[in-house]
């Protein structure tokens, strides 16, 4: 994979994790591009390994594309839930969010996310089919020494706002590097390994990564 995703390629990404089955000149309309833009992004998209096609000739996302595709649909769920909280109308902090997600980091968001109270339709940390199959995930602590997962939701507990410094939010992928005696474990989080009590990583939902 080659350089930074352009915001019409984080877009697709989005567009196809929410509606993974929409064609070309659908996926065109619901963008607001036309049919061969959504062809050169699409192309740029498989150039840089985030998606790939299928048997059909589809583009379907790749690991790497189904996590920044989680990303930014997460970052788009917060702010537009955020705006909504402003008192703007639905439609207006959507269009909103559209224009502030590809730009803002995921501390931010993690903290923003962390002083919200969202109705139970923004609280999912994914949407569309792909994520609606694997639910909320399961406690991170039931993982096995080697397990790659995604981060699909954190409890709030007493540790909430320090899972969040350490990066470990939705979206977010890690690697169970060793299991304790105590059962506490060590993960990888972006490079760094981190110990987690029991109690701590229970409050972590995960799912096997794609």
């Amino acid at each position: 994979m080659t350089g930074r995703a352009t915001e019409r390629e984080e877009d697709l990404l989005e567009a196809i994790l929410d509606s993974p089955d929409l064609d070309r000149a659908a996926l065109a309309s619901r963008l607001g591009l036309d049919p061969g833009e959504i062809a050169l992004t699409e192309e740029m998209a498989v150039a840089s390994g985030r998606l790939v096609r299928d048997g059909d000739g589809r583009a379907r996302l790749s690991p790497e594309g189904h996590r920044l595709a989680r990303r930014i649909a997460r970052r788009h769920r917060t702010l537009a839930c955020f705006f909504e909280q402003l008192g703007m109308a639905r439609d207006a902090a959507d269009r909103e969010a559209c224009t502030l997600e590809h730009g803002v980091s995921e501390e931010a968001i993690a903290r923003l996310a962390d002083h919200l109270r969202c109705p139970p339709r923004w609280n999912r940390p994914c949407e569309g089919a792909a994520c609606a199959a694997k639910g909320d995930g399961r406690p991170l602590i039931e993982f096995g020494e080697g397990d790659r997962v995604c981060i699909t939701a954190v409890r709030r507990c007493g540790r909430y706002r320090r899972l969040m410094d350490m990066g470990v939010v939705p979206g977010e992928t890690v690697v169970v590097r060793r299991r304790l005696s105590n059962r506490a474990i060590v993960i990888e989080v972006k490079g760094c390994e981190i110990g987690l009590s029991p109690e701590c990583a229970a409050t972590v939902l995960a799912s096997p990564c794609p």
